[in-house]
């Protein structure tokens, strides 16, 4: 009985022993990792790597959820040196509408109740349907848009860029990707009556941007200007005559609260809010590949 005590003794010293070879040289491994992390990489640590190679995730690209097949594509930083493990925050972007009841020709299919011509309270059609579309095919594509319905035209349409800006002025505007102020825009002689995109009747788009005028608090100018040709430069690469030059004016229209800020001009009152809406995916396509080389 005792001879067989001691045979498993001796067996479970033995089992002990390969054990603690084996921590100590887990232990060597990675004091060894450690001590060619802090040199900086040296080959030691590139041979570590090497070995334990299927530890370290590669770098990933990928869609935020909601993304569609070839839309932009967010990317999230390489953790395998340490870093943070989240993915690059999507861009962010406010849509809101200082002329909130501009509005588009009735159809027989679609009327609506106007309070002035081409004009209602109803934000179902309204130029605010026309941004909720905007907005939400640019969640679809991972971006954060803020679609604000405050309506700024009550109680008088002249001042309503001051209710707007206090619409602005509400929000952190440091957190924000792009502005887009949306409207509708006033037929005359010199537009097109529509473009077409994919042989349908589409709205024109047209972007407009303030230079500050006699304000003394002045927008950036300059680099709104620059965003919204090189926007235009977009949406007409997708659509030839999709959209109109740049207009430049001489005012502000809020564009002072943050860069870029552009002010969208979607159709005109002879188009139908079917036409302004098939002009959306191309703009929100053009806005997210701008904002993803920025």
């Amino acid at each position: 009985m005792v001879r067989i005590r001691v045979i498993h003794a001796s067996r479970l010293l033995a089992v002990l022993a390969a054990a603690a070879l084996a921590i100590a040289l887990a232990a060597l491994v990675f004091r060894s990792a450690g001590t060619a992390r802090a040199a900086g990489g040296s080959a030691e640590r590139a041979a570590i790597q090497a070995a334990f190679s299927f530890w370290t995730p590669p770098p990933m690209e990928f869609e935020l959820a909601g993304g569609p097949a070839g839309g932009v594509a967010w990317s999230a930083p390489d953790v395998s040196n340490g870093g943070e493990e989240t993915p690059q925050p999507a861009p962010r972007v406010l849509i809101y509408h200082t002329h909130t009841h501009e509005a588009y020709a009735q159809t027989a299919e679609d009327p609506y109740e106007e309070t002035d011509p081409w004009r209602t309270a109803d934000p179902a059609h309204s130029v605010v349907r026309v941004g909720e579309a905007l907005a939400a095919l640019l969640r679809a594509r991972g971006v954060e848009a803020v679609h604000d319905v405050t309506d700024h035209e009550e109680p008088r349409l002249s001042t309503a860029y001051a209710r707007s800006l206090e619409t602005l002025m509400s929000y952190d505007q440091s957190t924000f990707d792009l502005r887009v102020d949306l409207h509708r825009d006033a037929w005359d002689s010199s537009l097109a009556e529509c473009a077409f995109v994919d042989g349908q009747r589409t709205a024109q788009l047209m972007l407009l941007v303030g230079n500050g005028g006699d304000y003394e608090v002045k927008p950036d100018y300059e680099a709104n200007l620059a965003f919204a040709a090189r926007l235009t430069e977009r949406l007409n690469g997708i659509a030839e005559g999709l959209c109109r030059p740049v207009l430049v004016k001489n005012g502000r229209y809020n564009q002072h609260v943050g860069t870029p800020s552009i002010l969208v001009e979607a159709g005109h009152n002879l188009n139908t809010l079917e036409e302004a809406l098939r002009a959306m995916p191309a703009l929100a396509e053009a806005i997210c590949a701008l904002l993803a080389e920025t």
